[in-house]
This record gives C-alpha cells, structure tokens and sequence, in this order.
C-alpha cells in the first residue's frame, strides 16, 4: 500500500485526489478537483464529503462514457481507496498551515502517480 508509513492528513489527501480522478474519468466533474492553496480553513472531511457522491454511479458512468475510454483510470482510483483509509477516519476540523501542506502533499503525490499511469485523462 502506498500509504503505510504515511499521517492521516497525507491519506487523506491522497484519498481527496482519488475521488477527484475518478470523477473526472466519470465525466461527473469537468476539470480535475484541485486543493485551492487560500482555502485552509475547509477540513479534509468536508471536501471529500463534497467529492465522493455516489462511488457506484461513478464507476457505471466512467464504464459507459466515451466507450470507456477513461475506465482503466476510473477502476484503478477505486481500488485505491481502501489503501487512503488505512489510518482510520479522515480528520475533520480547520487546517493549520503545516497541516494543510500535509493534506497537499498527500494530494500532490497522488495525482502525479495517476498522472503517470494516466497521462491522457490528467493532462
């Protein structure tokens, strides 16, 4: 798992950045969900709350849209949840600067390995 040694608030971010993928490979979102560096305050629970919605109905529509094209992608940010929650619940409350950057960094991380497998979708 690629978050073993990793903090909760890293996971986290690569959680956020997973359901961000899968959304976009859904076509549910029409650009990739960032983290806007002057909004600190919003807790990591609170945006994936916003990002998650239905995983199934995600996955159904990343199978049938455009052919299925953006699936691989889809499925693979799927199977990568489990693996973000290895810490336990995401954590909730306001961020302070360092925990913010930790969050970031858990994000950053994650898409670039997305990025690397799925370069077309995350272009």
């Amino acid at each position: 798992m690629p978050g073993q040694r990793e903090s909760q608030l890293r996971q986290s971010g690569r959680l956020f950045a997973a359901l961000a993928v899968l959304r976009l490979a859904a076509g549910a979102d029409d650009k990739l969900r960032t983290l806007d560096d002057s909004d600190t305050k919003t807790h990591p629970q609170g945006r994936i709350d916003k990002a998650r919605g239905d995983l199934y109905a995600l996955l159904v529509k990343a199978r049938v849209n455009n052919g299925g094209k953006n699936w691989e992608a889809a499925a693979a940010a799927f199977r990568s949840i489990p693996d973000f929650l290895e810490k336990g619940n995401v954590p909730h409350g306001g961020l302070s600067p360092a925990a913010f950057a930790e969050f970031k960094a858990g994000y950053d991380a994650q898409i670039t390995t997305f990025r690397d497998k799925f370069s077309q979708l995350l272009s």
